[in-house]
């Protein structure tokens, strides 16, 4: 351990001598003898035990140079000097600085060359003491004809001013055809947390918390939560989760870092604006995943996923109370030949549009609870709802809606590369034409292709059974419209007022500037004169810390579908629109419409508004109405959701297309259904 050198008897032998012989005479017992250390300028000195179990640790393979010179408790620097070499073959240089001391690395990539750093860091300060640091890897073979990679005498001190000297020296190479290179020097939040927090701990066990010596593993853990690593610091614990141990270890120490800093260092994210904190963030990550891995335990087959979403509802954006509404996976949608003319298939299954769904049983619950009631009118203090005075309902104020999901929505919010270097200024060109446009998924496939390209604007039933692909629009373009018109639906419009996402939490993919114009961005200079109570939402954006990496593996064709109402998940067959035994799932429009028809006779209305359109009355027969005539009632509902798509159209991005008409004219066959089954 390196500490300062307070007292100057330490290096005066004479005074040393004087204290002793007054100890003695004062009859006080002997001191303590001091443990074995080797002195380094600037008044600094270093355990030569804690050294020696460092070298130990190092010379066996359990730990890194790197890692071992930092659990030292010392502080410790790096420096990128230089990159030199082909693509295929780099060469970095790197510097790390101790005390007043500073010694070179070399390697094929800064990793490597961190490493050597500190291991000639670790091999001087042992020579000083008169012992050897051993030479890492194999031992080199003098037969061959090929010299060394790196000769041992490359690696030596340097004094701080030859290198300043030798970089004033140096000529600045030309600037290349894209400008002059740059090489991004990003410190890994581990090393900087050892810099700043000597004496943290790393703990790592799997997912669940079982032990890594356990005599078996925990099975169906989800791949973005199999490994898990607690950071302590103090008296503070921060967790970390991923497919590996080093990504859950990062991911523990980029929480550590979002919390005690308050800053996240993420090549990706640029900007923190609009950011939702980091701790909160990482939470509903946690609950999204943590209750997947619970409803999924013992279920091997239906445990594979390649996109998770979830809804999250919390009360004053606090950790505590936040509950699980909706966990989905999903990334497909219903093929055109198992399209419904009754309403009993569900079209798009994709993770974020299931979420919205599952969420939407939760609100019909919510308002059940107000049916069986007494007084309709009256507050419910267990219920995410309030009675609006004069009728109808909204969320309650202290309530807040986020969305999780495991990777950027598809379609325009994730049209960029995420490894190429991005300006820390908003996109100049937002309506250029690879930004904004809408896009549209594609039958039997995945990703999405942009409206413009599309051959069939205005689908119909009949082209769509004779081969025409089914086209639906992307999950960026539908928060798109989430952010406007809410995640109610038209249905429930006529009952309550819309409710808006609070946050949206990606896992991976997120680049805060194309996000925010996929979702709300690229069309917010184009609507106007939206009808209260609706308005254009700006959701809060973060990025968890235990991130996901990107799975190439073939998309499962089901969708796992879980709302807080029911104990069990559906598993809906993606190209079918059903669960795997045929039967109607209960995100149907068939069954939301039996809610709604359920509800609309029991529960007071929305009252018109003054400055909004005239809402229509509801008709006197509710059996025979069909379902987008029941859609048609809120009128106020379909101003803003047409002012959206007129929006899109003024900003020349393209044209909202629309599922043929025939889906929607049918009426409601579940009339006599019992309530706890439909609204389970």
């Amino acid at each position: 351990m390196i500490t300062n050198d307070e007292d100057l008897s330490d290096f005066m032998p004479g005074a040393s001598s004087a204290k002793r012989l007054h100890s003695q005479d004062a009859d006080e017992p002997p001191s303590k003898k001091s443990a074995p250390s080797i002195r380094l300028h600037a008044g600094f000195k270093w355990n030569l035990q804690a050294l020696a179990k460092a070298a130990d640790a190092v010379e066996c393979g359990d730990k890194s140079p790197v890692s071992a010179l930092n659990e030292l408790g010392v502080r410790v620097s790096y420096t990128v000097l230089r990159h030199s070499g082909p693509a295929h073959c780099p060469s970095f240089t790197v510097a790390v600085t101790v005390a007043d001391m500073t010694f070179e690395g070399w390697g094929h990539s800064k990793r490597e060359a961190r490493a050597s750093a500190a291991r000639a860091c670790l091999g001087a300060l042992l020579a000083r003491a008169g012992r050897v640091l051993g030479a890492p890897g194999p031992q080199p073979d003098f037969t061959s004809d090929e010299p060394p990679k790196f000769p041992v005498s490359e690696f030596q001190c340097l004094e701080t001013k030859i290198q300043q000297q030798e970089a004033n020296n140096k000529p600045s190479p030309p600037p290349g055809l894209f400008g002059a290179s740059v090489v991004p020097v990003h410190k890994s939040p581990i090393n900087t947390l050892y810099e700043n927090y000597p004496g943290l701990t790393f703990t790592c066990t799997y997912g669940d918390g079982t032990p890594l010596n356990a005599p078996q593993a925990p099975m169906q853990l989800s791949h973005s939560m199999r490994f898990k690593v607690v950071c302590q610091i103090k008296d503070k614990r921060f967790e970390g989760y991923g497919s590996s141990k080093k990504l859950a270890k990062l991911a523990a120490a980029r929480v550590a870092l979002g919390e005690l800093t308050h800053v996240i260092k993420d090549t990706n994210e640029q900007s923190r604006a609009l950011a939702l904190p980091q701790l909160l963030a990482d939470h509903v990550a946690k609950l999204v995943n943590e209750k997947f891995n619970e409803l999924m335990k013992g279920d091997a087959t239906h445990s594979r996923r390649k996109v998770l979403a979830g809804i999250v509802i919390t009360v004053d954006n606090k950790i505590e109370g936040a509950k699980v509404i909706a966990v989905t996976t999903g990334t497909k949608c219903v093929s055109g030949e198992h399209m419904s003319v009754r309403g009993r298939a569900v079209n798009d299954c994709h993770a974020e549009v299931a979420a919205r769904r599952c969420f939407q049983r939760h609100l019909y619950a919510q308002l059940l609870m107000y049916a069986n009631s007494e007084d309709p009118s009256a507050l419910i203090p267990e219920s995410d709802l309030e009675p609006v005075p004069g009728g109808g309902y909204q969320l309650r104020p202290d309530r807040q809606v986020h969305l999780y999901v495991s990777t950027a929505p598809c379609g325009d919010g994730r049209i960029f590369s995420p490894h190429e270097h991005h300006d820390t200024e908003p996109d100049r060109h937002p309506n250029r034409l690879a930004r904004g446009q809408l896009r549209t998924k594609i039958e039997s496939g995945e990703g999405t292709i942009p409206v413009k390209n599309s051959t069939n604007i205005v689908q119909t039933w009949d082209g769509v059974l004779q081969g025409e692909r089914l086209l639906t629009m992307s999950c960026s373009d539908k928060v798109a419209r989430w952010c406007v018109v809410g995640l109610q639906g038209a249905l429930l419009s006529r009952l309550m007022r819309p409710v808006y996402l609070n946050s949206l939490v990606l896992a991976s993919l997120l680049h805060t500037h194309h996000l925010y114009r996929a979702i709300c961005g690229r069309i917010e200079a184009y609507i106007s004169s939206l009808p209260p109570p609706y308005q254009l939402q700006r959701p809060l954006l973060a990025r968890a810390a235990s991130t996901e990496a990107r799975t190439p593996a073939r998309a499962p064709s089901f969708s796992v579908c879980w709302a807080s109402t029911s104990p069990e998940p559906e598993v809906i067959n993606a190209t079918t629109g059903k669960l795997e035994s045929g039967t109607p799932s209960l995100l149907c429009k068939q069954t939301m419409f039996a809610r709604w028809q359920h509800l609309v006779r029991r529960l007071p209305l929305l009252p018109q508004d003054e400055t909004g359109p005239e809402l229509p009355p509801l008709p006197e027969n509710l059996d025979s109405l069909l379902y987008n005539e029941a859609k048609q009632l809120c009128t106020t509902y379909q101003l803003a959701k047409s002012e959206l798509t007129g929006a899109f159209s003024r900003a020349q991005l393209g044209r909202w297309i629309k599922k043929p008409l025939e889906q929607d004219q049918f009426v409601c066959e579940l009339l006599a259904a019992e309530p706890d089954v439909l609204f389970r």
